[in-house]
């Protein structure tokens, strides 16, 4: 829907009708307007540089599971410098007790 142009506070409305009720719909607008921004600003990103990569995944319900994106500096630095990786997780850091995870890239400075 958001691809033909209906606005994020819209398509919501329209999934609460379909649920049934608002409590049926596991997500508030802010939610869906947040993921759709990312979307678009990730898609914009890679649209001006070729070697930005962001990936995500949905669970068997339709859930947003994990969220991964590399800058091109990123790509560039690991080819340059090797494979030097932090990977630290934070648990529950939402109302979704979904797991924060930061990759942290480090160089030769």
């Amino acid at each position: 829907m958001i691809d033909v142009g209906i606005r994020t506070k819209k398509v919501v409305r329209y999934l609460r009708n379909e649920a049934g009720r608002v409590q049926n719909v596991e997500f508030i607008e802010q939610d869906a307007h947040n993921f759709v921004q990312a979307l678009n600003h990730f898609m914009h990103l890679q649209s001006e540089d070729s070697n930005f990569f962001y990936s995500f995944q949905v669970d068997e319900d339709g859930r947003l599971c994990n969220f991964f994106w590399r800058g091109s500096i990123s790509k560039l630095h690991y080819e340059c410098f090797g494979d030097v990786m932090i990977f630290d997780t934070t648990y529950c850091t939402n109302r979704y007790d979904m797991i924060c995870a930061s990759f942290v890239g480090v160089n030769n400075h």
